[in-house]
C-alpha cells in the first residue's frame, strides 16, 4: 500500500494508485505546490528579510519537486487526456513563475519590491495548486503505461499498518481535490474583498480614475472567482452524493469517522433504503425515529444510512464493519458524540439478525 509521508501527511490520504500514475503524480505536484503556497504566504506577511529569504530557499526546493511531479504526470498521461495534459502544463508554468519570483527575492534588498514579488509568488503557487488538482480530476483511469517508472521521495510502502489494505477510491480523491480547490477560491475571494475595501477607503470620497480602474479590474476578477467557486461547489455536491452511496458498499473500519462535519446536508442527503453488502456486516444503530431527521442532527458521523421499518419508522445506522469489536469501538465514538442510546446491530446477506446469531456465525 502506498501512502504520502511528506508535510501533507496530516491529510492521512493514501491517494497513490499504480493504475493511474498520471493522476497520482498530479496530486503530488499539487500537494507540494500547497506547501510552497503556505511558505510564500508566510513570506508575504513577514517583515524580516532574513526570514523571507530563508523561506525562499525551502520554497524553491519544494517547487522544484512539484515541477518534477508535474513533468511525471504529463509523461504518464501520454495521450489519454489531452485537456488534462494542457492543464498540467499550466500548473507547471505557474510553478516556474513561482520559482522565478523566489529567485528574484533572493537577489534584491528593496522591501517594497520583495513584498510585491512575494505576493506574485503566492498567487502563482495558488494557481499551480488549482491547476494541478484540476488536471488530476481530468486524467482517466488507465493501465500503467510505463512499468519502469519509479515513484520515490514522498511515497513509500507502509508496513504494519492495520488499514494499509484499502486504497482511496477515485471519488474520495476527487472530493479531496474539489475541497482543496474550493478552499483556495474562498481564500482568494476574502483577499479580494479586503483589497476592494482598502481601495474604497483610499478614495476617501474623491474621484480617482486610477483607483476606479483598479476597482473595476478587481471586481472582474471577483466575478471570475465566483463563477469558478460555483462550478467547484456543484461538482463537489455531485461527487459527495456518489461517494455517500459508494462508501456504504465498502466494508472497512477506516471509512468510519465522527469528524466529517458538513458532509450531509439538503444537497447531499443521508441515503435511505440502500443495499446492505453481502456477508456478515456489523453497524452502529444511532437511533430509531418516526420521521427523517435533518442531516445536521448527526453532523460529523460518516458513513450514514437510514432504513425504513414497517413503513413508519427510520433506523439510522453508521459504518460497515467486518467484526464486532471494530463496531463496538465505533459505538463508543458515537456515544461520545452524544448518542448514548446507540448500539451495535448485525446483518447477514442484507437481513438483520441478532448479535448472538452474528457472533455464532463468526465462530
Amino acid at each position: 500500500m502506498l501512502v504520502f509521508i511528506h508535510s501533507n501527511q496530516a491529510q492521512e490520504n493514501k491517494v497513490f494508485d499504480e493504475k493511474n500514475q498520471a493522476q497520482a503524480f498530479a496530486i503530488l505536484s499539487a500537494q507540494y505546490s500547497k506547501d510552497v503556497y503556505l511558505l510564500t504566504q508566510k513570506s508575504y506577511f513577514a517583515n524580516n528579510i532574513y526570514d523571507i529569504r530563508k523561506n525562499c530557499d525551502t520554497a524553491i526546493e519544494l517547487c522544484q519537486t512539484a515541477i518534477m511531479y508535474a513533468d511525471s504526470a504529463f509523461n504518464a498521461a501520454y495521450d489519454t487526456c489531452e485537456y488534462g495534459m494542457i492543464v498540467m502544463l499550466q500548473a507547471k508554468d505557474y510553478q516556474l513563475r513561482t520559482v522565478a519570483g523566489l529567485e528574484k527575492i533572493k537577489s534584491v534588498n528593496d522591501a517594497e519590491w520583495i513584498h510585491s514579488l512575494s505576493e506574485k509568488s503566492m498567487y502563482a503557487s495558488a494557481n499551480a495548486i488549482v491547476d494541478a488538482y484540476s488536471a488530476s480530476l481530468l486524467f482517466e483511469w488507465t493501465e500503467v503505461l510505463d512499468s519502469n517508472m519509479e515513484i520515490t521521495d514522498s511515497i513509500l510502502i507502509a508496513e504494519g499498518d492495520e488499514t494499509s489494505d484499502r486504497e482511496l477510491t477515485r471519488l474520495e480523491t476527487d472530493e479531496f481535490s474539489y475541497m482543496t480547490v474550493k478552499e483556495l477560491y474562498s481564500k482568494r475571494l476574502v483577499e479580494i474583498d479586503n483589497e476592494l475595501t482598502l481601495l474604497e477607503e483610499g478614495k476617501n470620497g474623491n474621484n480617482d480614475e486610477k483607483i476606479d480602474m483598479a476597482i473595476a479590474e478587481i471586481n472582474m476578477e471577483k466575478l471570475e472567482y465566483l463563477r469558478k467557486m460555483k462550478g467547484s461547489e456543484d461538482r463537489l455536491i455531485s461527487v459527495r452524493n456518489d461517494l455517500s452511496e459508494e462508501m456504504l458498499q465498502i466494508v472497512h473500519k477506516d471509512i468510519f469517522t465522527t469528524k466529517k462535519e458538513g458532509f450531509y446536508n439538503k444537497s447531499v442527503p443521508i441515503p435511505t433504503g440502500n443495499k446492505i453488502p453481502d456477508g456478515l456486516i456489523f453497524k452502529v444503530q444511532i437511533g430509531f425515529f418516526k420521521s427523517q431527521l435533518d442531516p445536521a442532527h448527526f453532523d460529523g458521523i460518516f458513513p450514514l444510512s437510514s432504513q425504513k421499518v414497517d413503513d413508519t419508522y427510520y433506523r439510522y445506522e453508521a459504518g460497515n464493519f467486518s467484526n464486532y469489536n471494530d463496531a463496538k469501538e465505533a459505538q463508543k465514538a458515537v456515544i461520545d458524540k452524544g448518542y448514548s442510546d446507540s448500539f451495535v446491530i448485525a446483518y447477514f446477506n442484507g437481513e438483520k439478525i441478532s448479535i448472538h446469531e452474528a457472533l455464532k456465525k463468526r465462530e
